[in-house]
């Protein structure tokens, strides 16, 4: 599973990717998020905002940032697609 997290640093954002790390290795998903800071690759998709997170390549949120228990079942939601 891919899981790429594009946020220029932002407090939300850094909160965010942390509790993205802690639930991808508790669920044992690789590779390991990525945390990209340019921002190039979301603009020239036609997505718009100051944080996106991308799993698998498809846009799972914008400018959003849920406490770490929806995050999870949202990341769920994905693995359960895998399969």
């Amino acid at each position: 599973m891919l899981i790429q997290f594009y946020d220029r640093g932002s407090p939300p954002g850094k909160r965010l990717f942390a509790d993205l790390e802690n639930i991808c290795q508790r669920l044992q998903i690789t590779p390991d998020p990525e945390y990209i800071r340019e921002m190039h690759r979301i603009y020239s998709m036609g997505i718009q905002g100051k944080s996106v997170l991308l799993i698998n390549g498809q846009t799972a949120l914008v400018d959003k940032f849920p406490s770490a228990k929806e995050l999870e079942s949202i990341i769920q939601d994905y693995l359960d697609d895998d399969y």
